[in-house]
């Protein structure tokens, strides 16, 4: 049989003349009058068809070349893959045929390993596989067969088809009966060392936790919900290594992200594992600095000199990068210039208009990223005024920079409000020039968002044709120009040739209006992104090319105007002290475990809270694990609680950890043994809210759900301590009748949020209530009996925080995230699960934070109440405002009886009636 283009297969795909003929076990492929090829059918990985509207394409991957077939019709070429899969079978069946009569002591050596008394892990097979192949030449040959994905055991005697099935199965299959056998050894183990699970800690372990310290493949990763027990897990895995002998404890290292965590696992293991370590050594507990320091001291010689700065809280080091800043500000002026110019007019991320679904949403934005005034909302300008939008806002700032008068809405100088239209007031009007100035949210292609729908372009050509036929002067800028970066270049050419005067405010001016404005610190932001940057090995170039495909080209060019120099003025400052911070240690210890100059002596390497892993600690581990394939890795941690991406945490690695390390095995366990069912359940609901994060089902040991999430609302800041007094002497109460004393924690997305009347409150409650302030990140961890978080609201010093889930960052994540909010989602999981028994939620009314309103959502009623803050406490019925999307709506008594209306009142002026029943209730 033989096969070749036709006529017009080869006119309309412009093919060359080919032919393809089998000849024995090869197939024989002619391409013109001189170019024949030879190709053994066994050599031919895959046939894959690539089918267009008429023809397709052939191609043939072997094992040295890859043939390409063009001409075929769509028909041929089916037939062809389907022929050239046959032959290729019948080929391996041939030549498999003579080695089947060793498939009997394969399939025994196979009935051997089996019968080792340990988990077998996919490093044991393929040393399995390598030490059959080393024995026997003919075993070696059936092997690679058995590999060869055309491969069809159909074609052998039958007699053979059982053998040949099951080491397929082995070497290129899902390994089945390899799960099965494991999954029996697991559940012997678990009654064989029943003794040693019951009391390797206080409580004995569940099965999970059990599961997790057997089971024992190359990369075991285990999630763990909050609260379930994982540092128990570690200690029983590490006892279960000793107890069976896999390894001794000198060859077991256990890393920590923090000082206190690896000395708290030291102790730990001391104390519960006493039997395992007598006479034998110490298990290596460290943390991931601490390795990098001993690596670099035992190839050098000496220790290196880490910053004074570096800590492995790393505390201090947005005050470094804020030093300097100072710095750079007061000695070179351009940079002084770019400084001031990214905090006034990009401070803050632009949401662009065509990512909201609805006009709400947007109205939802605003209200989070503004503030309120005399019963108006906006975002507030360096002039005072509160303006629109974030767009307008830059405007308006790069106005008062330069020194340009200019009146924000002031009233169109005719009137033109008639049945169709309002009175008009243009966004800026320039006195000096006597011209008005509107901003407009159109495309490139002069369309409007869909939130605005068709009215929104029609009013544009209104006020185009008002200012014609008035002869009013308009100047005109676009989102469009905005997201090119090109709308100042545009606007001050515009301004220029009519004559407007550019009087530039000094810096120090500009920046005295902006600490006015009380906007948090970039300093942790730029420490942030130097850290990724430094661990992804990005170059200037290389983040100025990736600046020029953000969204927002103006803000990502202006970022780097500022960050590149304070970057190169922090690598000058660590060469003038001659030392390293933590970044150039990892790499640095990386580099010496790949070139060989540092040998580990590890089997088993096991890390604590692996969803806080950076780029440069995962490819130390990597390079210790390549270093030896024998050694394991057990990596234990809860993406649900990745909250430190400002130390370069990269929560890709967990989300894709098969693919950063290899064959996994992934445990779970969900039973936490610290907050109730209902905070569980509530914060699962909302933690699940981004698909990214991996799913699981949590159950709690405590039962309880009914109001175990209360949202506290008060009215002014300075009501915030009153309504914390309130519950405070409540909870004391409940202390003094339980004749206990009760763990409190405040816990603040932001350290200024510690109230000032803390110390009194511990001095008054001292015995029945120990309270403590701790930030949200600190509190990571921890537990108290009742937590109470503070600050959830909108605005400025909001919770979420804009700047923390800056897009700023896409810039050097190696896959950002694009769930909104990502990264504060998360923080605001780990404060709702500190608690055990109840989560307190402080909300502002006119401020409410969008976190707040989520718990506020259906389901979750009954577990989530809204209450006043006040003494009494009343719990007024609540539902999130479908219109606005920032209020609440809640139970007015009117003149013709109760009803619903938005807490936003009167800028969201929804309403709704209340039915019967809840009237009732």
């Amino acid at each position: 049989m033989g096969f070749k283009p036709s006529f017009f297969g080869k006119l309309f795909t412009r093919s060359d003349h080919w032919t393809l003929v089998f000849s024995g076990d090869t197939v024989v492929i002619q391409a013109g009058a001189t170019g024949i090829a030879t190709i053994p059918l066994p050599s031919i990985q895959t046939v894959s068809v690539q089918k267009g509207l008429f023809w397709a394409t052939v191609r043939l991957n072997a094992e040295s070349s890859v043939v390409t077939l063009r001409g075929v019709s769509r028909g041929q070429s089916i037939r062809l893959q389907n022929e050239l899969r046959k032959v290729i079978s019948q080929a391996l069946s041939r030549l498999a045929a003579p080695s089947a009569q060793f498939l009997t002591s394969v399939i025994a050596n196979l009935e051997a390993l089996y019968e080792q008394p340990r988990y077998l892990a996919n490093r044991d097979l393929h040393l399995w596989g390598q030490s059959q192949a080393s024995e026997n030449l003919e075993i070696r040959k059936l092997i690679e067969l058995l590999k060869h994905p055309y491969f069809d055991k159909a074609l052998l005697p039958r007699d053979l088809e059982s053998d040949i099935q099951r080491l397929q199965d082995v070497l290129t299959g899902q390994r089945l009966e390899l799960a099965r056998r494991n999954e029996r050894f697991v559940a012997n183990e678990m009654k064989r060392l029943k003794p040693f699970f019951d009391a390797v800690e206080s409580q004995p372990l569940t099965d999970e936790q059990q599961r997790a310290a057997i089971v024992s493949e190359d990369r075991s990763l285990l999630i763990a919900a909050a609260g379930s027990g994982k540092s128990s897990t570690v200690v029983a895995k590490i006892g279960y290594a000793l107890e069976t002998g896999f390894c001794s404890p000198a060859q077991i290292l256990a890393l920590a992200f923090n000082k206190t965590a690896a000395e708290e696992l030291d102790t730990r293991i001391s104390t519960r594992l006493a039997a395992q370590l007598t006479g034998r050594g110490s298990v290596t507990s460290r943390t991931f600095h601490r390795l990098g320091l001993d690596i670099i001291a035992a190839v050098e010689g000496k220790k290196p000199d880490l910053a004074p700065w570096a800590n492995e809280t790393r505390d201090s080091e947005g005050s470094i990068v804020e030093e300097l800043i100072h710095t750079l500000a007061t000695t070179d002026r351009s940079f002084l210039e770019k400084w001031v110019t990214f905090q006034a007019v990009c401070f803050r991320p632009n949401k662009e208009l065509p990512r909201f679904q609805t006009r709400q949403d947007y109205d939802a934005y605003l209200r989070q990223v503004g503030e309120e005034r005399d019963g108006h909302k906006g975002i507030r300008s360096l002039n005072g005024e509160l303006v629109k939008s974030m767009e307008e806002v830059a405007i308006a700032n790069w106005l008062f920079m330069n020194g340009i008068p200019y009146e924000y809405e002031r009233t169109y100088e005719y009137d033109t409000a008639d049945q169709q239209h309002r009175q008009y007031h243009p966004d800026f009007y320039f006195s000096d020039i006597d011209s008005y100035h509107e901003h407009f949210a159109l495309d490139d292609n002069g369309k409007a968002p869909a939130i605005f729908k068709g009215d929104y372009e029609e009013g544009v050509r209104w006020k185009r044709m008002l200012h014609s036929e008035k002869h009013t002067d308009l100047i005109e800028t676009t989102s469009a120009m905005y997201r090119a970066g090109t709308l100042f270049r545009h606007l001050e050419a515009e301004l220029r040739t009519r004559g407007q005067q550019f009087k530039p405010r000094s810096p120090q001016e500009v920046l005295a209006r902006l600490a006015e404005l009380k906007l948090p610190s970039y300093g942790g932001f730029i420490r942030t992104f130097m850290t990724l940057c430094k661990s992804g090995g990005l170059s200037p170039v290389t983040l100025a090319e990736k600046a020029n495909s953000q969204r927002d080209r103006y803000r990502a060019r202006a970022f780097l105007d500022v960050v590149v120099p304070v970057f190169q003025a922090y690598e000058a400052k660590l060469a003038e002290l001659r030392c390293i911070d933590f970044e150039d240690m990892i790499r640095t210890a990386t580099s010496y475990v790949r070139e060989g100059k540092f040998k580990h002596p590890y089997q088993l390497i096991l890390v604590d809270e692996f969803q806080d892993i950076a780029h440069g600690r995962a490819q130390l581990v990597l390079a210790m694990l390549t270093q030896n394939p024998d050694c394991r890795l057990f990596a234990v941690g809860d993406d649900w609680q990745s909250i430190y991406r400002f130390t370069g945490s990269d929560i890709g690695i967990m989300a894709n950890f098969a693919h950063h390390f290899g064959v996994t095995a992934t445990n779970y366990l969900t039973r936490t043994f610290r907050s109730n069912q209902g905070i569980t359940d509530v914060a699962a609901s909302f933690i699940q809210a981004n698909p990214s994060q991996l799913k699981k089902a949590v159950q709690a040991i405590d039962t309880a759900k009914e109001a175990t999430i209360q949202i506290l609302e008060y009215g002014a800041d300075d009501d915030v301590e009153a309504v914390l007094a309130a519950e405070l002497e409540t909870l004391a109460g409940i202390a003094q009748t339980e004749q206990r004393s009760l763990r409190i924690f405040l816990l603040g997305r932001y350290n200024h949020l510690r109230p000032g009347s803390l110390t009194s409150w511990q001095k008054r409650y001292a015995g029945a209530l120990t309270i403590q302030f701790l930030s949200l990140h600190r509190s990571k961890g921890l537990e108290a009996d009742y937590v109470f978080l503070l600050g959830v609201i909108s605005g400025p010093y909001s919770f979420p925080s804009e700047i923390v889930d800056d897009p700023l960052l896409d810039l050097v994540l190696p896959v950002p995230e694009t769930f909104e909010y990502s990264e504060e989602r998360r923080l605001f999981y780990v404060g709702l699960t500190r608690a055990k028994r109840r989560t307190y939620v402080l909300t502002k009314k006119s401020r409410v934070s969008r976190f707040v309103q989520e718990l506020l959502k259906p389901h979750n009623r009954g577990t989530v109440i809204y209450r006043s803050g006040k003494a009494s406490g009343n719990h007024p019925e609540v539902e999130p405002c479908p219109a606005c999307g920032t209020g609440v709506l809640r139970v007015i008594n009117g003149q013709y009886g109760p009803f619903m209306a938005c807490s936003n009142y009167p800028d969201c002026s929804e309403k709704k009636k209340l039915n019967v029943a809840r009237t009732r209730r």
